[in-house]
């Protein structure tokens, strides 16, 4: 934290922060758990993926904006739908929502009017809770509060940023790297080269020699929800019916993995998803660049006014049984249905 108008938010003293003008001071927030990443990475993967975002994308704005105040706070240490291992730290989706709105009246009192979450975990109700409570904080506080990395961390692994990586490489990717990137992600080929560019010596050589593995999705729900999706799907086109069929894979995988974990469902116990022998430190640091540059985009554009901070969402928000209020309000909804049935047989009863 070199620059003058760059600073951590545990270093500031109370006439400091006083003394920030509100309109052009932004804070970045890492948000991620401690979680088992196989057998070679640190638990706090996840995190160091979000701190260093934070940390990076914040220089670089402070950079091209001496006007502005930069603040980077500590990371919250809090996920949810973390892998269900010793060693991993899980809270509720709920917790995890009820933290961040915590967190954001309090950033909002202290003068913050724009907040950039920062994550480096994708579990869907993880990525779902961040962003709701982002959209719910804004609206709430009249902030800008947003969190740009799920969407961009989606898109890396479905592939749509190979020629921005490559470009970034200066070569190729080899089709080694690319199957790598697509087979699934978990302390695979994205997450074990993030680590070897930010902290090689906490990687243990033994990702060398895993090879491709992965959860054992949950055929049951895969079954059901195919004619579901189709039913939910009909008439809509075809990314809707697209990204809900990719959202039963990602609920089918998920369950399995909890099943898995628990009760040895599908076989010996599994602790990554893809193929961490394609790592390199090369890619790594790519995928590092990568990430701060589209972070950067977004919250150039933000703070230009050119795109609202509730429009910053991934796939993970669009799924309405994903939403951290959700099972509230559809508990609500079920008393409601309740009362008016009632009041409709009482009312019959006395015409009776």
């Amino acid at each position: 934290m070199n620059r003058p108008n760059l600073f951590r938010a545990e270093e500031l003293n109370y006439g400091q922060l006083r003394a920030f003008n509100p309109e052009c001071t932004i804070a970045f927030f890492p948000v991620s758990a401690l979680e088992v990443h196989g057998p070679h990475l640190p638990l706090g993967m996840d995190l160091f993926m979000a701190r260093w975002t934070a940390e990076e994308t914040g220089r670089r704005f402070a950079e091209a904006h001496p006007d502005w105040t930069v603040v980077v706070f500590l990371p919250l240490t809090l996920g949810t739908d973390e892998l269900a291992l010793p060693g991993s730290m899980n809270a509720t989706q709920r917790e995890l929502y009820r933290v961040l709105m915590d967190h954001a009246g309090s950033l909002a009192r202290a003068g913050y009017r724009y907040v950039v979450v920062t994550n480096g975990h994708a579990g869907p109700r993880h990525a779902s809770g961040l962003e709701a409570a982002c959209r719910a904080a804004s609206r709430r506080y009249g902030i800008t509060m947003f969190t740009p990395s799920i969407a961009i961390f989606l898109a890396l692994v479905k592939g749509q940023r190979f020629q921005a990586l490559e470009a970034l490489l200066g070569r190729p990717l080899t089709p080694e790297e690319r199957e790598g990137i697509l087979c699934g992600e978990h302390a695979a080929a994205v997450e074990t080269s993030f680590v070897l560019a930010e902290r090689p010596e906490l990687v243990d050589p033994i990702y060398r020699e895993l090879g491709p593995d992965g959860p054992p999705p949950f055929r049951p729900l895969i079954f059901l929800a195919r004619p579901i999706v189709s039913l939910l799907s009909r008439g809509s086109n075809s990314e809707r019916r697209q990204r809900l069929e990719e959202f039963a894979d990602s609920m089918a995988v998920s369950i399995g993995w909890l099943l898995n974990t628990h009760f040895g469902y599908g076989g010996p116990e599994i602790t990554y998803w893809g193929n961490p022998s394609v790592a390199s430190a090369e890619l790594g640091e790519a995928i590092r660049r990568l990430v701060v540059e589209e972070c950067l985009a977004v919250v150039e554009k933000v703070v230009r006014g050119e795109l609202r901070a509730e429009e910053v969402r991934s796939a993970a928000s669009d799924p309405i049984i994903l939403h951290p209020l959700f099972p509230r309000r559809l508990a609500l909804a079920a008393v409601a249905l309740a009362a008016v049935v009632t009041m409709l047989w009482a009312g019959r009863r006395r015409r009776d």
